[in-house]
């Protein structure tokens, strides 16, 4: 199911991407083409600095929130989703995020808007890294909207009216000569940032394959549930339903604070998992050969869906939410500030830009992107 999701939306950006004229792109760097976050430069107006820019919703995740009653955290991730691709950049201060916000009625009558947005604050709050990296490039929350859409989006039923999707864009200054001592060459080793769990990405699959659907009565949707666990069902200390429904961990300010003193390159371990590796367009190899050990959820999930590894890698973070690719001279260094990280593997020479994951005596190949 994974796979048919993952190609229809590669013919959907395939299309976007026809239907753009370059002469829309004519300002952006051509370096940022396909990577986490887009640079895009006016010399006029941003003489030292490249503007970046990342946008990104928080997806299926938003049913468990619904359907958990439990609105004050979602809008951290959606904050998340961006922020961290902008923290892919390293010394990057964040500046603007905006937001929309599409709802149904009791989303707006019980005021739960306001739910919300407390959590992209809190999530916002996260973002500045003006003290780290000794500027005045604060994050700010700029003009949002806010959207009646009662006919255009579903909901639980017996949640009927509580239906909501939430984007958010974020914008942040990195400074040129930062940016261009950022390279990936064989010799780096690659250190990885531990998840908070899932984040935000998978959650149609583990819906799906976790869960019964016993909050589910839409009879088209509550068919496709094949799980055995309730969201109120405990599991590692906790429940099933808090925590999938953990916040995304943010990674600006701990890149800020590496990039200060290093040249790190970042990639973000969102959508496809171990393949994000590949937008680097170099000839090398990734090689992680020392994973992370994943957080329970994902071993009840691989338990659960029976999917390979090689699904697991590509489908989740598996408890790796965030790599940092450096010179071994400051890998320890970097895991000083850091913290909760190791050392997962190393870059290799390669002929084309490839991915490799050893695990379990085999050597998984990850192609592509």
């Amino acid at each position: 199911m994974g796979n048919s999701y993952q190609d229809a939306e590669s013919k959907a950006v395939d299309a976007i991407k026809k239907a753009i004229p370059t002469s829309l792109k004519s300002s952006m760097l051509p370096e940022s083409k396909g990577m986490f976050a887009e640079l895009y430069e006016n010399i006029e107006v941003f003489p030292k600095h490249y503007i970046a820019t990342a946008i990104d919703g928080v997806g299926t995740k938003i049913i468990i929130a619904e359907a958990m009653h439990k609105f004050d955290t979602i809008g951290i991730d959606c904050v998340a989703m961006s922020a961290n691709d902008l923290a892919t950049l390293g010394a990057v201060s964040p500046f603007l995020f905006m937001d929309y916000l599409a709802c149904q009625s009791k989303v707006q009558e019980e005021k739960i808007t306001g739910d919300i947005i407390k959590g992209v604050v809190k999530g916002l709050q996260q973002c500045d890294a003006s003290s780290i990296l000794r500027n005045s490039i604060r994050i700010s929350l700029g003009k949002g909207e806010t959207a009646s859409v009662y006919e255009l989006i579903s909901s639980i039923k017996g949640y009927d009216g509580y239906g909501f999707d939430i984007v958010g864009c974020m914008t942040g200054f990195v400074e040129k000569h930062k940016f261009k001592k950022q390279k990936v060459q064989a010799g780096q080793k690659i250190i990885a940032l531990r998840s908070s769990g899932p984040h935000s990405n998978g959650y149609t699959e583990l819906r799906l394959k976790l869960l019964n659907g016993d909050f589910e009565t839409r009879a088209e949707f509550k068919k496709r549930y094949k799980g055995r666990f309730s969201l109120d069902d405990k599991f590692d200390g906790s429940s099933i339903g808090k925590i999938l429904l953990e916040p995304t961990k943010i990674y600006i300010k701990t890149m800020a604070a590496i990039s200060k003193k290093f040249n790190v390159v970042g990639v973000n371990n969102t959508g496809y998992g171990l393949k994000n590796f590949n937008r680097i367009n170099e000839n090398v190899e990734f090689r992680i050969d020392k994973p992370l050990k994943p957080q329970p959820i994902f071993e009840l999930m691989q338990r659960e869906s029976r999917f390979s590894d090689e699904q697991m890698y590509k489908t989740f973070n598996m408890g790796m939410g965030f790599f940092a690719v450096c010179s071994k001279e400051d890998a320890d260094d970097i895991l000083d500030i850091a913290k909760d990280a190791d050392v997962v593997g190393e870059v290799r020479k390669s002929r084309k830009t490839i991915t490799v994951l050893e695990k379990n005596n085999k050597k998984i190949l990850f192609d592509g992107y």
